[in-house]
Formats: structure tokens, sequence, C-alpha cells
């Protein structure tokens, strides 16, 4: 349940990056996931202190995070120019 939190406060704060309403950019995707990364290593959910958890909890994380990105993007985004 926690897990779903955090993937849906990462999302969003991916979907309210510049340009906003569109998806993220691939740079920033890259640095949420080592920002992920670094939390899940240092005050995870599973992954605490283990560098392979804290890995596979990032990447869990990071498409959950996307897939929010995705729903905020659908119901939310900027409209699509005729």
């Amino acid at each position: 349940m926690a897990m779903g939190y955090v993937a849906a406060v990462v999302g969003l704060a991916l979907f309210l990056l510049p340009p906003n309403g569109e998806m993220p950019r691939s740079y920033q995707v890259v640095l949420t996931g080592f920002a992920l990364a670094l939390w899940s290593f240092s005050d995870g959910l599973f992954g605490r202190f283990s560098l392979i958890l804290a890995l596979i909890e990032a990447v869990l994380l990071l498409r959950l995070s996307i897939g929010w990105t995705y729903l905020f993007v659908g119901a939310f985004g900027a409209p699509a120019e005729p």
C-alpha cells in the first residue's frame, strides 16, 4: 500500500515537471530513477541497506510512477492540437 502512495506522489511530480501536461523527458525519468534508488537504499520499504533489493525496489517504483504519470497525462494533459 505504501509503495502505491510513493509511486503516486512521484508520478504526480513527473507530471508537473516541465513540459507541463506532457510525458517527462527521458533525462527526467533517469534522474528520478537514480533518486528512487538512493531513497530505496537509505530509507526504502524493503531495500534498506541492500544494493540489489534497493535497485529492484527503485525499478518497481519507477515503473509504477510512470504508470501514474500516464494516468495524469491522459486525464489532465494538454489537449492535442488540431
